[in-house]
């Protein structure tokens, strides 16, 4: 028996600690809840129980969650609760469903609860009241502390609860607001000069992106406290087109014709500025570009800047089946 108990215990620990360390997701569902209250307060009561059954009188409309409602009194009940007090909540509101917990009190007077009844439903056009045929019996509200100086005060709760919606989070925008600060150069505080064409950008942005953009705007260089910046051995469409990955995350459109040639170079600014992301980018759009007539210059381009992934795709390229036969009929020809 002993044995058998340590072994449960055990093997209950072992369950245990596996469960502690296991990676789980956890997601919570949590319910809006609106509250509001109100106090309806009666006076002569003397006049007004008498006025039959089924009759009410009602309290000014107040509203609880953008939804309004009423208390209604019936001083001398309903039908088969003559002996009864009745009182209900009524939902005024033109439109909409409202789930609902709620109670009704008799306050002394001093505010203070007495008698307290809850519910609770789902509010609506077509069921718009709810509450209780007898509320209290009337020997016992007349005979309580609520009544004085022939008035009395009901107070209601009101608690609406908002069922959980999920809001889908629109995509990020971000660089399209970035794009339109390049475009419209709003707040540019850095040029650059590239073959006797001149671009404006945004220093922190660049700086941001780039931890060469960042030595030489920020750092201790000359650069730092230039206005104008010339680029050296870069052509300007190439250079417009990596400050607009930069400010898009995306490549600008590219003439099919000019379309390789234009990443290779892109390509070789992304190494030079240490932009890992245009680097993939290029990367990626010179695989699924290769073909005879680039191959050759492409995985010397990727030897040169160490794309392992590159070199590969064209080595593998070269050992294809349909490359050898496509390079043999060129050579017999």
């Amino acid at each position: 028996m002993m044995k058998t108990m340590k072994t449960m215990l055990k093997s209950m620990k072992t369950m245990s600690n596996k469960w502690a360390n296991t990676r789980r997701d956890v997601s919570e569902s949590q319910l809006k809840t609106v509250t509001g209250s109100h106090q309806f307060k009666i006076n002569n009561y003397s006049h007004v129980k008498g006025m039959g059954l089924g009759k009410y009188v009602n309290s000014s409309t107040f509203s609880v969650a953008g939804y309004k409602w009423a208390i209604r009194f019936y001083p001398d009940g309903m039908k088969d609760y003559s002996d009864g007090i009745a009182c209900f909540l009524e939902f005024k509101s033109n439109a909409g469903e409202a789930r609902t917990k709620y109670s009704l009190y008799l306050l002394d007077p001093i505010g203070r609860p007495v008698h307290q009844c809850n519910g609770s439903t789902n509010f609506s056009c077509s069921s718009r009241c709810w509450g209780f045929l007898c509320f209290i019996k009337k020997d016992i509200f007349e005979a309580s502390s609520c009544l004085k100086d022939d008035s009395f005060t009901i107070a209601c709760d009101v608690v609406v609860i908002k069922e959980p919606r999920s809001e889908v989070v629109p995509p990020s925008d971000i660089h399209e607001r970035l794009s339109h600060l390049l475009s419209s150069e709003i707040g540019t505080d850095v040029a650059f000069e590239v073959n006797g064409e001149v671009l404006h950008a945004h220093r922190c942005i660049l700086a941001a992106s780039s931890s060469v953009f960042e030595a030489e705007l920020f750092g201790p260089m000359k650069e730092k406290n230039m206005k104008k910046i010339n680029i050296l051995d870069m052509d300007a469409s190439v250079f417009k087109a990596m400050i607009y990955f930069i400010y898009n995350d995306s490549l600008p459109e590219i003439e099919v014709k000019d379309s390789t040639t234009m990443v290779q170079n892109l390509l070789i600014a992304a190494d030079r500025y240490a932009l890992h992301r245009l680097m993939l980018t290029c990367e990626e759009k010179l695989r699924n570009s290769l073909d005879m007539s680039n191959v050759g210059t492409i995985l010397a381009l990727a030897e040169q800047h160490n794309l392992t992934c590159l070199e590969n795709a064209c080595l593998e390229y070269f050992s294809a089946p349909k490359t050898l036969i496509s390079s043999e009929t060129s050579t017999e020809h």
